[in-house]
């Protein structure tokens, strides 16, 4: 084996091609015009600051789903 290829089977692939969080900035009401930053995660965790006077952040997590299975198995 070349060193090239091992070093490119020892990279890791994330769910969705995406490797960076994704940041969307913006105003949170017209009106208020309150602004604020958005910044989503490579799982789809959300962590949202406003800048308001109490600086208020607001995070959401998208854990994944577990699947469990149990079995139980008799021995004589």
């Amino acid at each position: 084996m070349t060193a090239f290829a091992d070093k490119i089977r020892s990279v890791g692939y994330l769910r969705g091609g995406r490797t960076r969080p994704r940041v969307r900035e913006g105003r949170a009401h017209p009106d208020s015009g309150v602004p604020f930053k958005a910044v989503t995660d490579e799982l789809g965790g959300v962590v949202t600051e406003h800048a308001t006077r109490d600086d208020r952040v607001d995070v959401t997590v998208h854990a994944p789903r577990l699947h469990v299975q149990a079995t139980q198995t008799e021995e004589r």
